[in-house]
């Protein structure tokens, strides 16, 4: 199975971590001191955030990068 493209991971994975921590989206932008229009750009695939954005939003939500970029369907089944 192809793997999903990076954005898709990174936006269903901030959607669950920010549910988890019940934290909005524009809050977490603000706390990783990153343009809330740029965090959605990024959702939406527009934008291919580096090594340092992806640091910066981390830190704002108090996870490791990998908690960001993870499949974590990779090990569900489908049935």
């Amino acid at each position: 199975m192809p793997s999903r493209p990076g954005y898709i991971l990174l936006t269903e994975n901030l959607r669950r971590l920010t549910e988890e921590k019940s934290i909005s989206l524009a809050s977490v932008a603000d706390l990783a001191g990153i343009d809330r229009a740029e965090l959605f750009a990024a959702m939406a695939g527009e934008i291919d955030p580096d090594l340092d954005w992806l640091n910066k939003l981390a830190d704002g939500l108090g996870v490791k990068v990998s908690e960001l970029v993870r499949d974590v369907s990779a090990g569900k089944s489908s049935n």
